[in-house]
């Protein structure tokens, strides 16, 4: 097995939770896990990669997020997965709506809000994953993550509050 059989085979199913942590969605998935590995196979050739989960991690984030924005705001609900409640149906279909709210509200944030956003959010990361995966110190990572939270909660607070 070559060393970049062993990066895609070892960092893909990371790659692809990224991306469909953001995304919902695997058509769109996939095709951005093909584009991740294919900039990244590109970027190996010129140029030495040391930390390849960072790397690919931040990549996936910044190619599902372009992806998401490229996307239509979708009628259909068709996929999502949103945890099921002892409510019905209809409180159900409530919370999918809500969750591609929330998507395509983080599509429109400024770029580094958004990767620290669904880094932290998403992907479940530390404060000091996102510092060492984004190349930025702690004191951005909070800062980019507040000012996130303060335009999401502008944009969805009256929707999850039922206004």
């Amino acid at each position: 097995m070559t060393d970049w059989d062993r990066i895609v085979r070892e960092h893909g199913p990371m790659v692809f939770g990224t991306a469909w942590r953001i995304l919902g969605h695997v058509a769109d998935t996939e095709d951005v896990v093909q584009e991740v590995f294919f900039q990244a196979y590109r970027l190996r050739a010129v140029q030495e990669v040391r930390h390849w989960a960072g790397y690919l991690r931040q990549l996936a984030s910044c190619r599902a997020l372009d992806r998401l924005r490229q996307r239509k705001p979708l009628l259909s609900l068709n996929g999502m997965h949103v945890p099921q409640s002892r409510n019905g149906p209809e409180e159900t279909a409530i919370g999918r709506e809500l969750v591609e709210r929330l998507r395509q509200a983080v599509a429109g944030l400024p770029p580094r809000e958004a990767e620290v956003f669904c880094l932290r959010y998403f992907e479940d990361c530390s404060y000091q994953e996102i510092a060492e995966t984004l190349n930025v110190n702690l004191g951005a990572v909070a800062a980019a993550l507040h000012k996130a939270r303060t335009k999401l909660h502008a944009l969805l607070g009256a929707v999850v509050q039922g206004e």
